[in-house]
């Protein structure tokens, strides 16, 4: 067997080493970029013209307050307002998506 130089052996470890980090230092870009995005003034703007109040950075889950508002048409008879946050929720639920709270049926 042949024995390998020591260039050879430092380029296995150089190598070795970016195969190793590389693919975490990808995943935490990709985390701070998401975070970033999250926090963009650009979802709170086009929140704000779909009729949501208040920004949507601020709830936990930014993706169920805004498919929230896909799944119920404000204007129709069978949406219900909750009176803790505001949300709009399909009739004949009786927890609202937002805030978790318990909904008055009238």
């Amino acid at each position: 067997m042949d024995d390998p130089g020591q260039y050879a052996l430092v380029g296995r470890l150089a190598v070795a080493a970016a195969v190793t980090i590389a693919p975490t230092l990808c995943f935490l870009g990709l985390v701070r970029g998401l975070e970033r995005l999250r926090d963009d003034d650009l979802i709170n703007e086009w929140a704000r013209t779909h009729g949501h109040d208040r920004d949507v950075t601020d709830h936990d889950d930014v993706f169920a307050a805004l498919s929230n508002e896909r799944d119920v048409d404000a204007g129709s008879a069978s949406a219900v307002r909750c009176p803790a946050c505001g949300t709009m929720n399909r009739a004949g639920v009786t927890y609202c998506q937002g805030c978790q709270s318990r909904l008055e049926s009238f």
